[in-house]
């Protein structure tokens, strides 16, 4: 018999949310009829005909608890055989889809709609074997939840609820037939995300221009909403789309080489930054001037004067800086009291980039806020900064941390 051509089919990520066409699809009298009056012997006898010319023998769910058999001879009935499918047909599609279902551990319900799940068309497969008008004769050949959750596949509007599947939960899903938003139980969006990917695994493993075109997209898709999927379903995509995953950001930071503080006085800043903080001052470029520590520096602008390109809107007094130290807390408030600088706040506990540390809050001349800060077990590195409680000399023997 000469297969029926699928009229397009859109991935995931093109879809345009058309609305199948009932008239173009509505069952005949005679549809119907075999649909519901089909005997168990005849339905035995079709699974195994369809057995030997395409491996399909299934008229029960793959846990054995529940009857598909007037759901395979509906979806025989309406031409799921004879309609063509990336793998082969249909039918070859949904079975598959239901196999991957029952290998993940898929409850009754959700393998049974996974058999179905085409049945009203979808957003990216708008071929479709009944029309929405037919809920209960589908209903009566899987069961009202796994009739509801073919309905939910099928209405679908995936522009709009795909992205939102990597968002806010609960996740509020667009009705495509209707216009409709509604927000499902979380059972229901689970099984609807397992279908997915088992419907998209299976159609990617079987078509590699799908595959290349889609993968990156479906693996950043089914990361994102890995929080809704089963371990075995989760452990499926990363083993067939990992592959496409898209590498990390194109740029990546590894650290903070210098910062710029702009100042009312240049040498009042550095003689706090020296006096106070073990800071060492260096010049560089045509008379400019830094503050060195570990491997960071800290580059000085004068107000009124900066460089270009500076801050949009550079002041002084407006900068909130956290600098680590090895030196205990007790050295730190001894030193500032030895400096003549008042602690605002401290010491008190706090957690910077590496964990949990302790810090001591000071203000330098144009009111920056300054935390000196300690780590109870000096994390790896982390750039250190030596308050000075010897010489000079002794700041400028310090290597980065």
């Amino acid at each position: 018999m000469r297969r029926r051509p699928v009229p397009s089919w859109r991935s995931t990520d093109d879809a345009q949310g058309r609305v199948p066409d009932p008239a173009a699809t509505r069952p005949t009298t005679q549809d119907l009829s075999r649909a519901q009056d089909v005997s168990r012997a005849q339905d035995v006898s079709r699974a195994q005909d369809v057995s030997r010319t395409r491996g399909l023998s299934r008229t029960r769910d793959l846990s054995g608890t529940r009857d598909l058999s007037r759901a395979w001879d509906l979806l025989r009935a309406r031409g799921a055989g004879e309609t063509e499918h990336p793998g082969g047909t249909l039918l070859d599609h949904l079975d598959r889809v239901t196999h991957l279902l029952a290998e993940w551990g898929a409850d009754p319900d959700v393998q049974a709609a996974g058999l179905c799940h085409a049945m009203y068309g979808t957003d990216g497969f708008d071929h479709a074997l009944m029309g929405t008008d037919e809920r209960t004769l589908l209903s009566g050949a899987i069961g009202e939840r796994a009739e509801a959750l073919v309905h939910l596949y099928a209405s679908c509007d995936r522009g709009v609820v795909y992205p939102r599947l990597a968002g806010e939960r609960p996740v509020v899903f667009r009705d495509r037939f209707t216009g409709r938003e509604h927000t499902p139980p979380e059972a229901d969006v689970r099984a609807f995300v397992e279908i997915t990917v088992a419907n998209e695994l299976d159609v990617l493993s079987h078509n590699t221009e799908l595959a290349a075109r889609y993968g990156a997209y479906l693996h950043h898709l089914f990361t994102h909403a890995r929080d809704l999927l089963s371990a075995p379903a989760w452990d499926a995509c990363e083993q067939r789309l990992g592959r496409y995953a898209q590498p990390g950001p194109g740029i990546r930071v590894t650290g903070l080489d210098h910062l710029v503080l702009t100042v009312a006085d240049i040498e009042r800043t550095v003689d706090f930054y020296r006096r106070t903080l073990g800071m060492r001052e260096v010049s560089f470029g045509e008379g400019r001037r830094a503050l060195t520590f570990g491997t960071s520096k800290i580059n000085l602008h004068e107000a009124g004067r900066e460089l270009l390109p500076r801050a949009t809107h550079p002041t002084p007094g407006s900068a909130d800086l956290c600098l680590v130290t090895d030196t205990s807390q007790e050295q730190i408030l001894a030193h500032l009291a030895a400096c003549g600088v008042p602690v605002l706040e401290g010491p008190v506990p706090r957690t910077g980039a590496q964990g949990p540390f302790t810090s001591t809050y000071v203000r330098d001349p144009d009111g920056n806020l300054i935390e000196i800060s300690t780590y109870d077990s000096a994390p790896a590195h982390v750039h250190r900064l030596h308050v000075i409680t010897a010489s000079a000399e002794r700041a400028e023997r310090h290597e980065p941390g």
